[in-house]
């Protein structure tokens, strides 16, 4: 039954997600480089879209696992999130997410630059506040 998919399942590429951001002045740190907190802020939110895509209700961040800073994000640098689904618990998903600078600015390259990456973990919860079965992955 190729390409069946049942309501209990779903696939992974489905709730593939990219957002994009461009660093402005007010997203800086006293050093001039986007503020580490606001590029969290951003990953959370590409990750919870992702989540939500997966399982179709509301979701709460319950953790952040292996969050690096790798290159810092400069004012009009465009950063590029993307999150992809890695794996499901019961009522859980992990997500990874990578932020990429795209530097737009005059005489840049326009190739990416990995600035940060984590794995979120997202629970899924119903109308009544309370945990929610999620879709399995497909293989």
């Amino acid at each position: 039954m190729g390409g069946y998919r049942t309501m209990n399942s779903k696939k992974a590429a489905d709730s593939h997600t990219v957002m994009s951001e461009i660093v402005l002045l007010s997203s800086t740190n006293g050093s001039g480089r986007l503020f580490g907190g606001q590029i969290m802020s951003w990953m959370d939110i590409a990750g919870a879209i992702c989540a939500k895509r997966h399982c179709g209700c509301e979701v709460v961040t319950v953790s952040v696992d292996h969050l690096s800073f790798i290159k810092p994000a400069m004012p009009n640098d465009v950063v590029v999130l993307t999150a992809d689904l890695e794996s499901v618990g019961n009522t859980s998903m992990k997500i990874r997410i990578t932020a990429e600078i795209e530097p737009l600015g005059a005489g840049g390259t326009n190739e990416r630059m990995l600035t940060s990456e984590a794995y979120f973990t997202y629970v899924a919860i119903g109308p009544d506040g309370r945990k929610h079965t999620v879709p399995r992955l497909e293989k």
